[in-house]
């Protein structure tokens, strides 16, 4: 996961499902980021539009003098990486059109008009950037102040969009088709190509012989060696990257028909890498997954990479000290006291079809040796099943049954099949110990989905790459890890929690001293601490949500 260290959300935008999206301004800016076209230009003070009728009118001041075009050269270094990131992100095709401006005037001096029309850009940037303020109510300009090119990973971050940018202009990057898995010590004609996509995205050092001999040599630029400005449409390539984009699909399409290469060990150490870094089972056999993202083009890596990071950037404001961020798409829980990362840990997160909620709250309490109420939907969708195919499933699993009186019921385990399949009027209520599925911690956080952390009974379930397997809530693999700071640092009665603790069957719940924020966040591409790129799959499909959800919004420049 990426560093998150000043990680924070709009208090007002927690508890709100994936379908309120379009009926949500703030939060749809914070995971969509897609805005309507900048209509005009002037050098005047800006005001901003409101997105709805019902918001407030944000005057905003002037440029001051410090920031008029003294050194037009860096001036426009300045804006270059900003309006890349936000071309790529899709805000608005004005951006695209500045950018594609800007690359023009680099390294030369610019006339007057030039002059004012750089001017324009640089309030149109502060007009986002402030109107994106006003939205999120801060009291300062935090979004422009953590995206100028003086921060370390938005640098990081363009330097990266900007090779992948001249690689997309620079080469093919046709659809590779598989007709099955790709084992080690096979042989395949699909071996070149794909040995060539590593070598180009930095997997390889070099290109196999044999994969190489029919590659033009200045088609052979690996994404860490290109460094180029690039243009930011696709379609816009430049003479020789054109030539080099026909000599990599014709090798391509060469490799296919004639030369089997074998799937040698330093291809397979490579495809492992490439695997690890995009959140699949490293295991070198190239599947459906591992071609999936071999055909993700450098254009629609950049642009992923690109959104990803104005969502982050937007959540990356005024965070309390200590928190818990769980990353979704990545499967994984980030702990953060007092500013540094104290705990990393693997989560196993809801299913495609009941999906983790994207929500901020604070864990209030902490339940030792929890009870499970099972929810009426679960018991329906999951349990019944079981039951039906046999009947000793509730004794098995510890479940008490309850009429909805509150009367406990016992039935036969014959009884209990033909009850399962038909009408179950039933509350079934698991009682703490080994089998229970929230394992022996609960931590509470109030939202209106019923979700929350929790162990579990089935650790095996971690060793998963894809773990979104739950109902929603977040199961936590070093669960007895995060108890114990809990229990250090703000459970109440600590001495009540070492007595029950060696009791794995009694109850009780703990009140704590303070309340733990926590946020869960939906990244599918990050910087790591290493400077590499993270990519994951898409788990809930939402990249495309996010970029429709954001209505209609106009900047004026007065």
């Amino acid at each position: 996961m990426m560093p998150v260290s000043r990680l924070t959300l709009n208090p007002n935008t927690s508890n709100r499902s994936f379908s309120s999206l379009k009926r949500w301004p703030l939060g749809a800016l914070l995971m969509g980021l897609s805005l309507a076209v900048i209509e005009s230009y002037a050098a005047e003070p800006l005001v901003t539009a409101p997105l709805s009728v019902e918001a407030e009118r944000v005057e905003q001041p002037a440029l001051p003098p410090s920031a008029e075009v003294a050194d037009p050269d860096t001036a426009v270094e300045q804006i270059l990486g900003q309006t890349l990131l936000l071309s790529l992100a899709d805000v608005s095709p004005v951006f695209s059109a500045n950018y594609q401006q800007l690359i023009q005037w680099q390294h030369r001096a610019l006339n007057n008009e030039e002059q004012l029309k750089l001017r324009q850009m640089q309030l149109q940037l502060d007009n986002y950037w402030q109107y994106l303020d006003a939205q999120a109510e801060c009291t300062a300009p935090c979004l422009s102040a953590a995206l100028i090119p003086k921060d370390t990973y938005f640098r990081a971050v363009v330097l990266k969009l900007k090779q992948l940018m001249a690689l997309a202009e620079s080469s093919s990057w046709e659809t590779l088709i598989l007709e099955d898995k790709l084992s080690p010590g096979q042989e395949s004609p699909l071996i070149a190509p794909i040995a060539q996509r590593l070598f180009l995205l930095g997997f390889l050092a070099e290109m196999p012989s044999t994969a190489s001999e029919s590659v033009a040599d200045e088609a052979a630029l690996p994404v860490s060696e290109l460094g180029s400005e690039p243009t930011i449409e696709p379609d816009i390539i430049s003479p020789d990257a054109t030539t080099h984009a026909g000599t990599v699909a014709r090798t391509e399409q060469a490799s296919t028909d004639n030369n089997s290469m074998p799937y040698d060990d330093e291809l397979v150490r490579a495809i492992k890498n490439f695997q690890t870094q995009h959140g699949l089972q490293a295991d070198g056999v190239i599947g459906k997954q591992t071609l999936y993202w071999l055909n993700q083009s450098p254009y629609a890596r950049a642009k992923l990479l690109a959104k990803n990071t104005l969502r982050q950037q937007l959540f990356t404001r005024t965070l309390p000290a200590s928190y818990l961020v769980i990353n979704i798409p990545a499967f994984e829980l980030q702990f953060v006291e007092a500013g540094k990362v104290i705990l990393n840990s693997k989560v196993i997160v809801g299913k495609a079809s009941r999906p983790t909620p994207l929500l901020s709250s604070h864990i209030s309490s902490v339940v030792l040796n929890p009870p499970w109420r099972v929810p009426r939907t679960i018991v329906r969708r999951d349990i019944m099943p079981h039951i039906r195919q046999d009947g000793h499933y509730l004794q098995d699993r510890g479940f008490d049954v309850y009429d909805y009186d509150g009367a406990r019921v016992e039935h036969s385990p014959q009884e209990w099949q033909e009850l399962a399949s038909s009408h179950f009027p039933y509350r079934l209520v698991q009682r703490p110990g080994a089998k229970n599925a929230l394992g022996r911690y609960k931590f509470h956080f109030d939202n209106s989905f019923s979700v929350y952390l929790h162990g579990t009974s089935e650790p095996s379930l971690f060793k998963k790459t894809d773990r979104a397997l739950s109902s929603g809530c977040i199961r936590v693999e070093k669960v007895e890890e995060l108890a114990r700071w809990f229990q250090t640092h703000l459970v109440k009665d600590t001495r009540l929690w070492d007595k029950l603790t060696p009791n794995t069957t009694q109850s009780q719940w703990f009140a704590l001293s303070d309340t733990m924020p926590v946020y869960t966040v939906y990244w599918t591409a990050w910087l790591d601490d290493a400077g590499q790129i993270q990519y994951r799959n898409d788990i809930y499909h939402l990249e495309v949500e996010f970029t429709q959800a954001v209505p209609a919004a106009i900047f004026y420049i007065l």
